[in-house]
């Protein structure tokens, strides 16, 4: 009996040839791993049904009755909405001048018949990675756009406010109407507000330096109940301003094999943020454990939590980043948790927050050593 791929593919394919018996044993081979895949015996149907099937890949036969491959694939490239479809032609020519015209024709491939399941399947699945690459950086790209588009508004309105003030009180200086109680207080607000927008570039920069950067995480030994403890005792006076309480489960000689300097980022937002949302007198919890060679971070407030929106948005980059305020007025930048997600995904681990509206927020952050 076949034995086949129990993992369900994604990826549909569309078959274009006229003798059934191949038609028949590619259907067998691409069943065996599970591809979703439509049949028609000529170019002519094919062009037809394109359009309602929507296939990630085409095996298509050169020679037929009606229109020839070729013909076919031309026809595709001229459309927008089948021209980055990949095309594999499947014939028992291998002429170099019919290859030459195959490839000019738009096809991605040829897989010479009779055609060995191995290299038809391995060719089919480089063939979808490459398109699923393309795939998920054109939209990346689109995501990126949008979202400096939403940080450039938000740039721009931080500067009509810093500007309309600095304008005010130059106006106010040169007719000399203005005391220095008001000018206190505006120059307050213009050292306020531009503090803010550095820290917000500040924060763009620095996602943008680890998206970018390509040089790999620095790995090294290190105790990572030291470093939270030497975190905590950073944040000490922030924790005695508000009265807040820490419950830690740190095991004494728990060692990370990461990036040290990535990992001090990532909890020293995650504390900062539990700190900021927490009320006065409340509690925050930091735990640490290893569970097969992946270190797991947990740090949990009793804090304003998240409304339902807002979690399910916290690291979509195309969706705007609100400056919510703390529960003693404390500002951020609204790209706190967008940075801290694009630091663990740095060191190939994931990050994952749960949380309900003045019920505390829990982020657990779980990153494999990488010895």
């Amino acid at each position: 009996m076949e034995k086949r791929d129990i993992t369900i593919s994604p990826f549909k394919i569309m078959i274009v040839d006229d003798d059934p018996s191949v038609i028949k044993a590619l259907e067998k081979i691409l069943f065996r791993k599970n591809y979703l895949f439509f049949s028609v015996n000529s170019g002519e149907e094919a062009l037809e049904t394109i359009k309602d099937i929507e296939p990630d890949m085409i095996l298509l036969d050169v020679f037929m009755q009606g229109l020839s491959g070729f013909e076919v694939c031309s026809e595709l490239n001229k459309r927008g909405i089948t021209k980055k479809i990949p095309v594999i032609f499947l014939t028992s020519n291998d002429h170099s001048s019919e290859v030459i015209k195959g490839f000019k024709s738009g096809a991605v491939d040829y897989i010479l018949k009779p055609f060995n399941a191995e290299e038809l399947l391995a060719r089919v699945q480089t063939h979808l990675a490459l398109k699923k690459a393309r795939e998920d950086i054109r939209m990346m790209n689109i995501i990126k756009t949008r979202f400096f588009s939403i940080m450039t508004h938000d740039i721009k309105d931080a500067l009509t406010g810093v500007k309309g003030v600095a304008e005010f009180l130059h106006d106010e200086l040169q007719n000399n109407t203005i005391d220095i109680e008001e000018i206190k207080k505006l120059s307050n607000f213009l050292l306020v507000d531009s503090t803010e927008l550095y820290q917000f570039v500040n924060g763009l920069i620095k996602w943008d330096h680890i998206e970018t950067e390509i040089t790999l995480p620095s790995v090294l030994p290190f105790n990572a109940e030291k470093l939270l403890m030497e975190l905590l005792q950073d944040f000490e006076p922030l924790l005695n301003d508000k009265r807040i309480t820490v419950s830690r489960t740190l095991p004494e000689k728990l060692t990370m094999y990461t990036d040290q300097r990535i990992v001090r980022d990532i909890v020293s937002e995650l504390l900062k943020n539990a700190i900021k949302y927490s009320y006065v007198g409340s509690g925050i919890s930091v735990k640490l454990e290893k569970v097969d060679n992946v270190n797991i971070i947990m740090v949990e407030d009793e804090g304003v939590g998240m409304e339902k929106e807002v979690l399910e948005n916290v690291f979509k980059l195309d969706t705007p980043h609100p400056k919510t305020i703390g529960t003693n007025n404390e500002k951020g930048i609204g790209l706190g948790l967008v940075i801290c997600q694009a630091q663990v995904q740095k060191l190939d681990g994931e990050i994952t927050i749960q949380s309900e509206k003045h019920h505390g927020v829990k982020v657990t952050v779980k990153i494999p050593d990488l010895e």
